[in-house]
């Protein structure tokens, strides 16, 4: 089979062979689990255990121990009884993507235990998770957990340009993709059929692994949430498709920590109240809920309901821009920490400018040697979009931060709110505003052409000399990989 892919750039940022399986009809309070054998043949088992609702403690993330019947699960894909009405949309997660991208240039590290970031893990693969490391996790308590870890800084652009390709091919099956990160997709499906959804993701799984040789994992549902649920079961390198309907009871025995906007702190209160899952969480009136978290509470009873009115958005707009790094040994050189907060906010910058928008605020953000965190931000009036607008702000908030005299260990510049450019035309312009405007558009395009690093400001010299660069970036310690 010969695949080809468009030349659409990405916008923001199966196995080879699959058994047909057929449909099977179960009612509501059973659980089937389908496995095929390596002969071919299906075997089922029925458990005539009636559903309960998960425990928190026995829960394993990615695998729920009950789904309510509302999947059927078994090696290579999840499917449901063929329904055809509702959306479908698809969520696609590619396994431990910055790994696997390192694990299959460097044939060295394959099969082997690999962490990348610096300081912190931005991904490991599977053979380092089989020792508890973990994605955010300290590097340092990750080499604990595993001696024989191999950890590589990690380099963007490459996994940039696999990404492309991934959303290039997916603008074959339909033009509604929102990119919500490097590996990370959702695809708008339509009133699509259930069996067409699978015949999509089969076919997406299977040109993942023929042509870029990387395990991909999707989750089918009626909504985004469901459809991000299920690819943490589908994890890793399968597929999973819920339920027409059964949206609520999927959801139930999920801890409640995988609903948007739940962390830790959050969860810890609702545990309190003896809500651990979203079952529980469900059956709370949204009054209440309301009541006790504001607007939040509104939302998560809707998503504890399998509701979740967030559409797809192929050009979703975003409401901050930050670029960031870290330091070892902490950098205490001001003249160093100038030039990288120059170079910070004019790479947030200018992604800023290509997203049409202008920032109302700015924020400059640093965890000192100690391990303290201090932000200094500023309110910019008018927005503005110019480098030579924010520049002086953001030196001012970092003068502030440096006053406390001890070493950086992260610095951070933050460009946030965002407001949509108006492109107002004045009668009667400034004429020292419109060289800016042109000054500011030819350093974009020289900078396009060449790359970022064609054009630098004297204090930015420095960092070519001490960091390793290519013609359009820094190569940047820091923990998020730093666009």
């Amino acid at each position: 089979m010969t695949w080809t892919t468009s030349s659409s750039p990405l916008v923001s940022a199966n196995p080879i062979t699959v058994e047909e399986v057929g449909s099977v009809a179960i009612s509501s309070s059973y659980s089937v689990l389908m496995n095929t054998t390596s002969s071919g043949h299906d075997q089922t088992r029925l458990s005539t255990k009636p559903n309960v609702a998960l425990d928190l403690k026995s829960s394993v993330p990615g695998q729920p121990a009950d789904q309510r019947s509302c999947a059927l699960e078994f090696p290579d894909t999840v499917r449901t009884s063929l329904r055809t009405d509702g959306r479908i949309v698809l969520h696609l997660d590619v396994d431990a993507f910055f790994a696997s991208v390192e694990q299959l240039t460097d044939s060295r590290l394959r099969g082997r235990p690999v962490a990348v970031g610096t300081g912190v893990v931005a991904s490991c693969s599977y053979e380092a998770r089989q020792w508890g490391v973990r994605t955010a996790m300290r590097l340092s308590e990750a080499r604990r957990l595993c001696p024989e870890l191999i950890v590589v800084p990690g380099y963007y652009p490459r996994y940039e340009a696999i990404a492309r390709q991934i959303f290039a091919f997916c603008q074959q099956f339909t033009p509604q993709i929102e990119c919500a990160a490097l590996d990370d997709f959702y695809l708008d499906l339509g009133a699509a059929d259930v069996s067409e959804g699978e015949r999509i993701g089969r076919q997406l799984r299977q040109w993942v692994r023929e042509v870029l040789q990387l395990s991909l994992s999707i989750g089918a549902g009626s909504c985004k949430l469901v459809a991000e649920v299920a690819t943490h079961q589908a994890k890793p390198g399968r597929q999973v498709q819920v339920f027409p309907g059964r949206e609520r009871d999927y959801l139930a025995p999920w801890p409640v920590t995988i609903l948007p906007g739940v962390g830790p702190q959050t969860a810890r209160q609702l545990v309190r109240l003896g809500l651990r899952c979203v079952g529980e969480l469900a059956q709370v009136s949204g009054r209440l809920l309301a009541g006790l978290f504001g607007w939040r509470g509104r939302c998560w009873h809707l998503y504890a309901q399998g509701i979740d009115l967030r559409p797809v958005q192929p050009h979703h707009q975003p409401l901050s821009i930050s670029r960031r790094t870290s330091f070892a040994p902490p950098e205490s050189d001001p003249v160093f920490l100038r030039g990288m907060v120059i170079y910070l906010l004019e790479r947030a910058a200018s992604w800023m400018r290509w997203q049409q928008r202008r920032a109302a605020g700015l924020e400059v953000a640093v965890r000192y040697s100690d391990g303290v965190s201090l932000a200094k931000s500023f309110r910019l009036r008018p927005p503005t979009d110019h480098d030579a607008t924010l520049r002086p702000p953001a030196l001012e908030a970092l003068a502030r931060l440096l006053e406390r005299r001890l070493p950086i260990q992260l610095l951070a510049v933050t460009l946030r709110p965002l407001v949509p450019h108006d492109g107002q035309l004045w009668l009667y312009g400034d004429p020292q505003q419109e060289r800016q405007n042109q000054l500011q558009q030819w350093k974009d395009a020289i900078r396009q052409r060449f790359g970022h690093l064609s054009l630098t400001s004297g204090e930015e010299l420095l960092l070519l000399q001490r960091l390793p660069h290519d013609q359009h970036r820094l190569i940047l310690r820091t923990p998020c990989l730093t666009r």
